[in-house]
This record gives C-alpha cells, sequence and structure tokens, in this order.
C-alpha cells in the first residue's frame, strides 16, 4: 500500500525557499490571475538521479520560475529509498508548456521542457542528471490517482502558490472582553461563509480543539493568533465575529496593503472592544514575538513560508480539484495541529513529531491506541496479520479494512507497497507481552508467530524479513512516518475494525 498518510502529511515540511509576503507590489500580479485559466495538477515526482536535488521548480515555459516544489536536500533512491518519490499538488496555466529546473547538491542545474501537463502524471528523473533521459508519462494506476486526489483534495500547495490569492498575515489579538466562537475574515463584497469560521480551527500544541477563542493578553491565558488567510487582493477587508452570548459584531479592516506613513506593511489586528469595531486597532507592530524570539514580520514570513497552513484552514478550490473526502479533511485538520499558530505553541516542525497528537480521537478506558508501520520484507506476500496478548485469541487481521494482501518488498516496483499503517486498540496492562502471527498467501497457509521482544507502544516500526529471528520492532523516528501515524490515530478508526 502507498504511504498515503505521510505522502498527504508531509505537505506541512514541504516548503523552504524564501516566499514574500503579499504586499502592494503583487497587486498586479494577483489581478492578472483573473485573465489565465489555471487548473489543478496533482504530480508524482521521483529523484532517480544518483545525486541530491535541492531545488526543484515546475513552471510556464519563459516564465519566472517561482517556488521550489521541494526541500533542500531531497535525495535519491538510492540515498533514500524511503523518501525519493513524492505526490505533489501545483497549480498551473491550462495547457501551457511547462520546464523544470532542478538544482543540484553541488550547484549546478538541468532544465527539462516537458510540455503540458495533466492530472496524475508522473516525471521521473533518473538515470543521472541528463535530462534527455528523464521520463515524464500519464499515470493510469486507479490507486497512483486516488493517492494524488487525496493530496489535491487537502488543497495546500507544494510551492504555497495560490493565483488569484494572496497572504493577510497578521497577528490578531481576542482584545474584547468576550469569548468568540466565530471569526471570519473575508474581502469587502465578499461572502464570509464562503469561508472556515477558525475558531473551528484553533487548536493548542497538544491537539486539543478550542471550544472558543478566549479574550486577553497571552500571558493572561488568552491567545494570539499569528498566521495568514488566503483571500482575494482587495482594498478592504471585513471580520465577522459570533460570542458565545450569542451577539455579533462586524467590522472593517481599511486599506490592508497600503502601506502607513513610515512605509511598513500593516501586521496587527487588535480586536479592542466587542461591541464598537471602530476601537479596533489596525497598525503595524514593529515588537518581538518573545516565543520565537523574533521581530513580529519575520514570525509571520515563518508562518507563511515554512508553515503555509492558513489560521483558518482554508485554501482556495481550482478546476479539475477532487471533491474533499473524510480522510482529506482529517489529514487538513492534522496539518492545522501541527501548525498550531499560537503565541506559546510549539513551532511546527516539533509539533508534527509529537506522538500525543495520535491520542485525540477517543480511546475507551483501560485501552491504548497502537499507531504502526509494518514492513514486508518476507519475500512473501502476506494474506494476514493478527496481534494479540501471549496466550490469548489472536482477534482479526490488522490490515482488514485496508487490503486483501500486503505484498513483500519487490524493488522492481515503484513506490512502497510493501508497507502498511495500522492503528489498533488493544488492552494497555497487556502490552507487555504481545504475540504477532503472520499468514502467508500460498496453498499451505503457513503461519510464522513472533513474540515481540519488548512493550508495544504506539509510534512503532515493524520490519518482517525472512527469517522470523530477524524481525524487528523500534520506535518510529521518520517525521513523516510519525505524521502519518499520528493522523491514523487522529482518526480513531481501528484498521481491524474491533472497536472494544
Amino acid at each position: 500500500m502507498k504511504k498515503l498518510l505521510s505522502v498527504i502529511l508531509a505537505l506541512m515540511m514541504v516548503l523552504s525557499a524564501v516566499v514574500s509576503i503579499a504586499i502592494a507590489e503583487d497587486a498586479p500580479a494577483a489581478e492578472a490571475a483573473a485573465e489565465v485559466k489555471y487548473v489543478a495538477l496533482g504530480l508524482n515526482i521521483k529523484n532517480k538521479t544518483g545525486v541530491t536535488i535541492n531545488e526543484l521548480y515546475i513552471y510556464p515555459a519563459g516564465a519566472d520560475k517561482g517556488n521550489s516544489v521541494v526541500a533542500p536536500g531531497w535525495k535519491d533512491k538510492d540515498a533514500d529509498p524511503e523518501g525519493y518519490e513524492k505526490n505533489i499538488y501545483i497549480v498551473r496555466p491550462e495547457g501551457a508548456d511547462m520546464e523544470v529546473l532542478a538544482v543540484f547538491e553541488d550547484g549546478t542545474n538541468a532544465t527539462w521542457q516537458v510540455g503540458p501537463l495533466a492530472m496524475y502524471d508522473k516525471l521521473s528523473m533518473k538515470n543521472g542528471t541528463d535530462v534527455a533521459k528523464w521520463e515524464h508519462e500519464p499515470n493510469d494506476d486507479e490507486a497512483d490517482k486516488a493517492l494524488m486526489d487525496q493530496v489535491v483534495a487537502i488543497g495546500k500547495t507544494a510551492d504555497h502558490t495560490y493565483p488569484g490569492y494572496v497572504e493577510v498575515a497578521a497577528e490578531v489579538k481576542n482584545k474584547t472582553g468576550k469569548n468568540i466562537v466565530e471569526f471570519y475574515l473575508y474581502e469587502e463584497g465578499g461572502d464570509p461563509k464562503a469561508y472556515n469560521n477558525m475558531v473551528e480551527y484553533m487548536y493548542t500544541a497538544e491537539g486539543e480543539q478550542f471550544a472558543f477563542w478566549s479574550p486577553g493578553k497571552a500571558k493572561e491565558g488568552g491567545k494570539y493568533i499569528f498566521s495568514f488567510f488566503l483571500r482575494p487582493l482587495a482594498d478592504n477587508y471585513l471580520i465577522d465575529l459570533v460570542y458565545d452570548d450569542g451577539t455579533t459584531v462586524t467590522g472593517y479592516v481599511d486599506d490592508w496593503f497600503k502601506p502607513d506613513g513610515d512605509g511598513h506593511q500593516l501586521n496587527e489586528i487588535s480586536l479592542k472592544d466587542a461591541a464598537d469595531p471602530d476601537q479596533w486597532k489596525i497598525a503595524w507592530d514593529d515588537g518581538t514575538d518573545d516565543d520565537y524570539g523574533m521581530p513580529m514580520d519575520e514570525r509571520l514570513a515563518k508562518e507563511v513560508n515554512e508553515v503555509g497552513v492558513p489560521a483558518d484552514g482554508w485554501y482556495p478550490v481550482y478546476e479539475g480539484a477532487p471533491e474533499a473526502t473524510e480522510e482529506s479533511k482529517a489529514a487538513l485538520i492534522e496539518l492545522v495541529k501541527a501548525a498550531v499558530p499560537f503565541a506559546g505553541g510549539a513551532p511546527a516542525e516539533a509539533a508534527a513529531e509529537e506522538a500525543p497528537a495520535a491520542e485525540a480521537a477517543a480511546v475507551p478506558e483501560g485501552y491504548t491506541g497502537i499507531a504502526m508501520l509494518i514492513k514486508n520484507k518476507t519475500g512473501k506476500d502476506i494474506a494476514k496479520i493478527y496481534l494479540y496478548p501471549v496466550g490469548e485469541d489472536k482477534g482479526k487481521n490488522v490490515f482488514k479494512t485496508l487490503a486483501e494482501v500486503l505484498p513483500t518488498e519487490d524493488e522492481t516496483k515503484e513506490g512502497k507497497p510493501h508497507e502498511i499503517y495500522v492503528y489498533v486498540l488493544r488492552e494497555t496492562e497487556k502490552l507487555g507481552a504481545m504475540e504477532l502471527r503472520v499468514r502467508f498467501v500460498d496453498e499451505t497457509l503457513e503461519e510464522l508467530t513472533w513474540q515481540l521482544p519488548e512493550a508495544l507502544a504506539t509510534n512503532s516500526t515493524i520490519t518482517l524479513k525472512e527469517a522470523v529471528e530477524d524481525w524487528k520492532l523500534k520506535a518510529t523516528d521518520d517525521a513523516e512516518d510519525l505524521a502519518a501515524q499520528n493522523a491514523l490515530a487522529a482518526i480513531g478508526a481501528p484498521t481491524d475494525d474491533v472497536m472494544p
């Protein structure tokens, strides 16, 4: 099975190139976008060049190359068989002839003319750095298409490029004295409900959802928002608030992209009065964010460039994008949790590795949710895997709801169909003595049994090799695998279809 959730959650760690927060000079580009038809492109890219790629740009021939779609240090298949292949989402002009520019670790580069791109296309950079050996081809594998559909449905692009939209980046403070249950920021003349209620996308660093947005300074238990919203370029924006007592207020954010008298871009929205929005402070804050030890502008740029997750979790939808599914919606929530754009919250890269996020879903008392990655390197296809306390009934196949068979590793096949993420619930007091039973797909229905060498815990990786004595259990240490396991645990649906 493809590493679906891993690929999806890796979106939050894609960006590294510097992207500018939109300012007044960006206005012409945003307006010009309306004259071009942009479409969604879910692509599969592979680095099989034998060298590390530090930057990869995909852009219309002759145009500005834009932002890199990968982070520096993208290793090739030989150096990183886990991460050489990526599914990415970008938005580009429909039917445009495209170029790919690869910048290698040694500073050299190569430009590849790939022609028009279509949804599901594969770009395989292979056999060295000579683009004549690289391959661009359509993908007709339904499983691959489904995987790319999920990536695109989330809405976060690999290069943080959203034609027709700009980032309204701000520090937002609730000083109204009331609890806010709904917050909408929208362009003048627009529909506030076209966007998400920001409060529904507010989470603590521990993955707890906010019931409301409380007032007050950050040090007094309130929360300041450090993030951005993707919106059409406009002279003025509005904010609609709904308080927990049912009252509402609408206020203007005028001339947001007009520099102040000293030439500074506005970056602070302080909601200073519950009933009179004329008292709200819209200004440039030249202070320093104590939690990150950097000026406010730099902190906001960090949210845009390195995190790339809007405060309200809203991304524009372009033609050709599939409809969101429950799985893609759950993955988006995991992205929002990882971003945690609040004062006092952990940076996104740290939050992404926190195992407690996997406990977000309800777990019955006395049980522990176990999220794992299982790798089949036995040389045989596996029909079923059982995980149970020593001496007890084996229960059900741990990947029952995911696949019919877990194939063995095959280096001639693209991707990693021999790897699968599973999530099960097991009695906490029995995790110290667990047994694994594997049934293979063969005429004899051969089974092998292995007692785990140590207590089982969530965020584990089990590698099954040819000999049982070589089977391994270890704590998961790969960031993408951790993110995928946490996302599966957050959904909370046991993959063996057993809910105690």
